[in-house]
């Protein structure tokens, strides 16, 4: 839990513009855009377990 925690905490705000853009265009244009949640899931968990260790800090350069 502690890279998930760590990516939300830096990164909160970002995940919420994305999903109010995202709500945004499937509402104006189609609902075929909703398909992108998933793939921001994705997104979210591999950033989660690349850039932060198991404590929830920034690995910083690797």
């Amino acid at each position: 839990m502690g890279p998930l925690r760590g990516l939300w905490r830096d990164t909160w705000w970002l995940w919420f513009v994305f999903l109010a853009a995202i709500v945004g265009v499937a509402y104006l244009v189609t609902p075929f855009f909703l398909f992108l949640i998933p793939v921001f899931v994705v997104m979210f968990l591999y950033f989660a377990f690349v850039r932060y260790d198991e404590n929830g800090r920034n690995k910083g350069d690797l």
